[in-house]
């Protein structure tokens, strides 16, 4: 049976992470993002939006011949160069890494799809979005028998329909049921994105967010969202609730800037939105 409510602060607020005066950099998380090439703006959108929901380090392990790219455009997010995949592995088992995510300018390749593998290997918390998603297209059994913590599975209808060869439904309840029994079927958080972004859990809890503005169905949005559930899951927050606290951040900073948002402009308006909440 499903439980379905609407997206409020009520639901999640008080699990929201908070610093502490007795706080560190590791203490306060540690984000490793799979940085894309050539495409590189997707990765670097989602780092500066997990630094800005309060990680004390965001890194993003780039392929060495993009070093160059990265480094030239970050000052606090570290690029954190491989030559080869066991360079990017030794990354990502550092055991200071609290949670990872891998899918923005990832592209869909067999690369991706073991790197995703490595990462839920870990049992520390996984994003999957993007590129990552479509790796795993017809193969969600071996995704669900890969995935050992936490995980959040962030697709949109095209995404989806490559993941679990089922086209989402146009109306709001049919998408719930198909969004749980995607949870279900993968044991992860499903985060099915649109007009109506849904929350799934494989425990029947559903959340939807259903007032966010038209203007984040712009390019690079979604990258902003994946990064800030990471850095919200790296600072210890549960997969269900970070989720639907980052859908939320979200949908207000979009609306704090109004009309001719573009993606680069919403890591920055994360703490506006944030400021909103209740103390």
């Amino acid at each position: 049976m499903s439980h379905t409510q609407s997206n409020s602060p009520a639901l999640w607020q008080a699990l929201l992470p908070r610093p502490h005066s007795n706080s560190h950099k590791y203490s306060r998380g540690y984000v490793l993002i799979q940085g894309g090439y050539p495409v590189t703006g997707a990765a670097r959108l989602a780092a500066l939006a997990a630094a800005r929901s309060g990680a004390g380090i965001t890194a993003i392990a780039v392929p060495a011949e993009a070093l160059s790219i990265y480094a030239s455009q970050l000052l606090s997010i570290m690029a954190k160069p491989y030559a080869s995949t066991l360079d990017l592995y030794s990354l990502i088992h550092d055991p200071r890494a609290g949670a990872f995510l891998i899918g923005p300018g990832a592209g869909p390749g067999k690369e991706t799809r073991q790197t995703t593998l490595t990462m839920l290997q870990t049992a520390k918390p996984v994003v999957i979005d993007a590129d990552a998603i479509t790796a795993f297209a017809r193969k969600s059994d071996s995704l669900k028998k890969a995935i050992l913590g936490q995980c959040v599975l962030t697709p949109h209808d095209g995404e989806f329909e490559k993941l679990f060869g089922l086209q989402p439904a146009a109306q709001l309840p049919e998408r719930i049921e198909q969004a749980l029994v995607a949870a279900r079927q993968t044991n992860a958080i499903i985060l099915l994105k649109g007009a109506n972004t849904i929350i799934a859990a494989p425990d029947g809890r559903v959340i939807v967010n259903q007032d966010a503005p038209a203007t984040l169905a712009t390019a690079g949005a979604g990258d902003v969202l994946a990064g800030l559930i990471t850095g919200l899951l790296a600072q210890g927050m549960p997969a269900f609730e970070a989720a639907a606290a980052a859908v939320w951040l979200h949908s207000r900073a979009a609306e704090l800037y109004g009309i001719g948002l573009i993606a680069d402009d919403l890591p920055g308006l994360i703490p506006v939105a944030w400021r909103q909440l209740t103390p």
